[in-house]
């Protein structure tokens, strides 16, 4: 008897959700869990995110400065005056943090049926792309303030003020890239 109450029960919550389902469309439906869940998994994982992206850095740096920059773990290494130093990347300084906005909005949209769903993954991606861009930037930033000023003199200057100037520059540039890739997308998907 209890098991018969308990199926009456999920069936009368499936039947409220499925005129919302049939609305909005099984792929529709696929498409924003799998962002969204996509955006937790890379949250839950950030320490090989965040090692992808400290290896990343130590490219740019490796460009930059001289060939000894190394990752190690989330760790950005290389040498200044003989000395080993380097920049973390710790979860507050990843993109995939930054792009939480960018992911709330695009699971908002994939189910509004006005707004194509390429569309708005494909404005997704590449403002996830400008995002990433910029905040290697703000990576090599610290790094060239460490070599030209010292650890301590140019950590601090790059990380908190020039950091955060290139961190603000990027997430205004992602957000415009963004919203413009949207409202033009939108106007071409409904023009075709």
């Amino acid at each position: 008897m209890n098991a018969a109450v308990n199926a009456a029960v999920v069936s009368s919550r499936a039947g409220r959700f499925a005129p919302v389902l049939r609305q909005v469309g099984p792929v529709r439906a696929a498409a924003t869990l799998a962002l969204l869940a996509g955006t937790v998994a890379l949250l839950a994982h950030d320490r090989a995110v965040r090692h992808a992206e400290a290896c990343a850095s130590a490219f740019l740096v490796r460009r930059t400065w001289g060939p000894e920059a190394r990752c190690l773990a989330d760790n950005t290494l290389y040498r200044v005056d003989g000395v080993l130093a380097g920049h973390t990347v710790t979860i507050g300084c990843s993109a995939v943090v930054l792009l939480v906005p960018f992911v709330l909005v695009a699971g908002l949209l994939l189910p509004v049926r006005r707004m194509s769903a390429v569309v708005t993954l494909g404005s997704l991606g590449i403002a996830a792309v400008v995002v990433a861009a910029v905040n290697q930037l703000r990576l090599l930033t610290i790094a060239t303030g460490i070599h030209l000023w010292g650890l301590e003199r140019g950590y601090g200057a790059t990380h908190v003020l020039a950091g955060s100037i290139v961190s603000t520059v990027g997430i205004v540039l992602g957000g415009l890239t963004f919203l413009v890739l949207l409202t033009r997308g939108a106007q071409v998907v409904r023009r075709g």
